[in-house]
């Protein structure tokens, strides 16, 4: 049952283009609310609203949330077995009925949640009703994400088990394309849009998977009785949405302490953060959706040397990737957020946050991609308990570093806390992960690693000098300029960070060459 690395390779192929058409279709959902609204209270109050509906359903419900690696866990195991439909039917039903009483219980629960979650201290009580009503309204609107999100996180296990990647990967899209329609030809002066778009998007998404899962060839029925893994998966879900949910609580951490800077300061935060998962959830959700099944059998058939080898190729991997974008990012990110987002509603002030924002965010890129991976390999253990312990940890030293940084670096304390959390939370991680299966060998990355860190080093500097020079060609640069400006310099970026992977006989480039050769020979 065990994929070989071609097969893994074209799921990743077809998980990475489907993700990045996507992300783009998201980018351009941002731009246009960007455009629409900009960094306002109206921005700021959906985005707090956000948090407790579409982060949910975004995380929960997402590639590699907790609901979908549940199911991938418990049913792949199953899936030729013959009550594997009925199984899937108990599953999907008690998580309908749970998530639903709790959206009920949220949306009682409103009006006091919304104030602790964004005191918003320091601005005149006027504005914190205003803004506490604006995001009540839009969080009563969008809770039935919560219960959208355990069905679509099950769909798309099902459809991974059965092989099926490409509507799972593509169905954000779906979700995109509502907002982006909403605003368009339905924007109204409280950005009310926001929150409905949102709601018909989370449901074109768990449409779009119905016809996928029906052609699965899965009995479907509903038991009376609890069958066998229901309890299983169940015992292993809720941990899981646990600790999902303590990482979330970094978020809210972040809210608190972002509600009592200036307006859009929240805005400008979570739109840094999905201009840095653009590409990077292309690359995790790409490498996690096809691996974790792979780490699971690898688990179960005891094959831990494989697995540890598996893990540091995956790593090197996603490295490689993910180096370049983040020194190209950190090389001129003022200029890329006006590129993409400086018309309409967002004018100075909100790019100079958003670029705060951004810079001290992108080191933790780094970090992120690994802490992803090692965290899947304590779920192919069915453990859960590890992740949550530490990210119990995580909070305490989140609320820490954001109250130290907020007064130096405002905006950017916020994310620049995220880096180091990122990093606390990897080191802890991987010693653990050391407990149960013995060294990981970290030490064979070492110049594979600094190979690419000098490399990227060199990609920035040169990114930087050749955006710098066209840039200087222009008094005010158009937006013609601007792109001139990024294009040319990340591939001059690229160039050098190719040149100095070759030369030095890195494998990733030359894997890449060697599966390119081959397609095009086919």
């Amino acid at each position: 049952m065990t994929q070989n690395k071609s097969g893994l390779g074209k799921v990743f192929g077809l998980v990475a283009i489907s993700t990045v058409a996507s992300k783009f279709v998201g980018l351009a959902r941002d731009i246009v609310v960007l455009s629409a609204f900009g960094t306002s209270y109206i921005a700021d109050a959906y985005n707090f609203a956000y948090l407790l509906t579409g982060n949910i359903f975004v995380l929960f419900g997402g590639l590699g949330g907790p609901f979908h690696s549940s199911a991938v866990a418990i049913l792949a195991s199953r899936k030729n077995q013959v009550n594997v439909g009925a199984l899937a039917s108990q599953i999907l039903t008690i998580t309908a009925l749970v998530t639903v009483i709790l959206s009920a219980v949220a949306w009682l629960l409103a009006p006091i949640i919304v104030p602790l979650l964004a005191p918003a201290t320091g601005h005149p009580i006027e504005y914190k009703h205003e803004f506490w009503q604006l995001t009540v309204t839009q969080l009563r609107i969008m809770l039935p994400l919560i219960v959208i999100a355990g069905l679509v996180g099950i769909f798309y296990g099902i459809a991974n088990i059965f092989d099926k990647y490409f509507w799972p990967s593509i169905a954000p899209a779906a979700a995109s394309a509502a907002i982006i329609v909403a605003v368009l030809f339905f924007r109204d002066q409280l950005g009310l849009c926001l929150a409905f778009g949102t709601l018909v998007g989370a449901v074109l998404q768990l449409v779009i998977q119905i016809p996928q899962v029906v052609r699965s060839g899965l009995k479907w029925s509903l038991p009376t009785k609890l069958e066998p893994g229901c309890a299983s998966f169940f015992t292993m879900l809720w941990p899981a949405v646990i600790s999902t949910s303590i990482g979330q609580l970094t978020v809210y951490v972040d809210a608190f302490f972002t509600s009592q800077l200036q307006e859009g300061a929240w805005t400008a935060i979570f739109n840094a953060n999905k201009l840095v998962q653009l590409p990077l959830g292309v690359l995790v959700t790409a490498m996690i959706v096809p691996i974790l099944a792979r780490f699971t059998l690898q688990v179960a058939e005891q094959k831990i040397a494989d697995l540890k080898l598996e893990l540091r190729r995956a790593l090197r991997f996603l490295w490689f990737l993910a180096l370049p974008i983040s020194a190209i990012l950190l090389a001129m990110p003022g200029t890329i957020i006006s590129l993409l987002f400086e018309r309409g509603h967002f004018n100075d002030m909100s790019r100079d946050l958003m670029t705060t924002a951004l810079v001290f965010l992108i080191p933790s890129v780094f970090f992120y991609v690994a802490r992803d991976l090692v965290t899947r390999v304590f779920y192919a253990h069915h453990d859960t308990q590890t992740p949550y312990l530490v990210g119990m940890a995580a909070i305490v030293l989140k609320f820490i570093l954001d109250w130290a940084l907020i007064g130096p670096f405002g905006v950017g304390g916020i994310t620049l806390s995220t880096t180091f959390v990122t990093i606390f939370n990897l080191s802890l991680l991987s010693y653990l992960l050391t407990k149960k299966i013995g060294t990981l060998e970290w030490q064979s990355l070492a110049q594979p690693v600094a190979i690419m860190l000098t490399a990227s080093a060199l990609c920035g500097g040169a990114t930087y000098y050749v955006h710098q020079i066209i840039l200087g060609q222009f008094v005010h640069p158009n937006w013609l300029a601007l792109f001139a400006a990024t294009s040319l310099a990340s591939l001059s970026g690229l160039a050098a960070y190719l040149a100095v992977c070759f030369a030095t006989r890195l494998d990733e480039p030359l894997m890449l060459v060697n599966s390119l050769r081959a397609k095009l020979g086919k």
